[in-house]
């Protein structure tokens, strides 16, 4: 699967760090949010279409603490 779109709340370190990712095959597509860092918690759920996993990834940016950050490119 590659990604798709990702977000980045902007903070460094294990503690505060968050990443939004939304990534797919062209029939699948999953939705995975990471606190933490690479060893930190992982929260992950399936859609079947891009429009339903960009909708869910939307829900996990609404944290007023946060300076979401599209850093979707950096996949390119």
């Amino acid at each position: 699967m590659r990604v798709v779109r990702h977000w980045w709340n902007q903070q460094w370190g294990r503690l505060g760090r968050r990443d939004v990712y939304v990534r797919g095959d062209g029939t699948r597509f999953e939705v995975e949010v990471a606190q933490g860092g690479a060893e930190g918690r992982r929260w992950l759920a399936l859609f079947d279409s891009l429009d339903e996993a960009v909708d869910e990834a939307e829900k996990h940016l609404r944290d007023p603490h946060d300076s979401w950050r599209d850093v979707s490119d950096a996949h390119a």
